[in-house]
């Protein structure tokens, strides 16, 4: 397990270090801010700063809680924070598949990570006492890792995940630039509907996502649809994988609105982008099995600047 503890990239012998929240593994649950400004930008500086020295603390306070954080922010706010320099990738979100995927694009994401629940909520707190009134919450969702880290079609979620701090920063963090130490975010809230799947046979749900449901077995491409949800987000350019590093968890209520909060991190926004394009149908007009029982209700892309950038805007 990743300890959720600053480590940084190397960058002509200065360290540019990566906020606590991208590369964990194996976190226990989560809670998501998005938020529109409506301060002005010194108190978007301050609030960055104050945030950050709360979350150190609580991070000394609680050191087996494997506490991480990520401030993100919309292509609007990044441009007049940074004057227009770095994360040239970064753009609002549209909407895809002809609205099957919304945008509900916002001006900053506060992603909390760690393994206790508790402890979650009370750097969320701190994050809206840091910020103030200069930000509005939009959104705030609370996600927590399921059985066997499942989601609740009862799917294990995210297999193909890189694993491992080098491989999972050479995937999800910029190397070199001046955006060395930063990460491209995309988030999109799911709401499942499983009365629908739980009237589909078993094997029909394996075929829906790619795998099968009970040993989480890889169907061999030539078995499975080219619907099929792996068969969607598999996708490789020049024989490399375009891979990213999801910190997605179930979220909700059992009686009421329940799915998958996905978030996934990239040093490059494309690889997040040519995997939607795929799912929503935008690439040859197949879209994802999957939306036969879930569909997304959010969407929107974030630049989660190095943390000393983040404390130097």
């Amino acid at each position: 397990m990743i300890n959720a503890t600053v480590s940084g990239v190397h960058l002509g012998g200065f360290m540019s270090r990566v906020q606590t929240g991208i590369l964990p593994e194996h976190c226990r649950a989560a809670v998501w801010l998005e938020a529109s400004v409506q301060g002005d930008f010194d108190a978007i500086r301050q609030g960055c700063k104050t945030f950050n020295q709360s979350l150190s603390a609580l991070q000394d306070k609680f050191p087996d809680a494997n506490l991480g954080a990520v401030v993100a922010f919309g292509y609007d706010l990044w441009r007049d924070l940074s004057g227009g320099v770095g994360a040239t990738e970064l753009k609002n979100f549209a909407p895809l598949g002809k609205g099957l995927a919304p945008a509900t694009q916002h001006d900053v994401m506060i992603h909390i990570l760690s393994l206790r629940h508790d402890v979650n909520f009370s750097v969320a707190q701190a994050a809206l006492a840091a910020f103030g009134d200069a930000l509005k919450i939009e959104e705030e969702i609370h996600g927590f890792r399921w059985v066997e880290e499942r989601d609740l079609s009862g799917f294990v979620d995210g297999t193909e995940n890189p694993q491992g701090e080098e491989t999972r920063r050479e995937v999800a963090v910029i190397n070199d630039g001046v955006d060395a130490g930063g990460s491209y975010v995309f988030v999109q809230r799911w709401e499942h509907n499983l009365k629908q799947l739980n009237r589909m046979s078993t094997q029909e749900q394996e075929m829906i996502i790619g795998r099968t449901k009970e040993a989480n077995e890889e169907i061999d491409g030539d078995e499975r649809p080219e619907t099929s949800h792996l068969t969607r987000v598999d996708l490789k350019e020049n024989g490399k994988g375009l891979k990213i590093v999801r910190q997605s968890l179930p979220y909700g209520t059992a009686s009421g609105t329940h799915g998958l909060y996905f978030i996934a991190y990239c040093a490059r926004l494309h690889n997040i982008e040519q995997q939607l394009l795929s799912m929503f149908g935008e690439t040859d007009g197949k879209r994802d099995g999957m939306l036969r029982f879930t569909k997304p209700v959010t969407g929107g892309y974030y630049f989660a600047p190095s943390l000393d950038k983040l404390l130097n805007l």
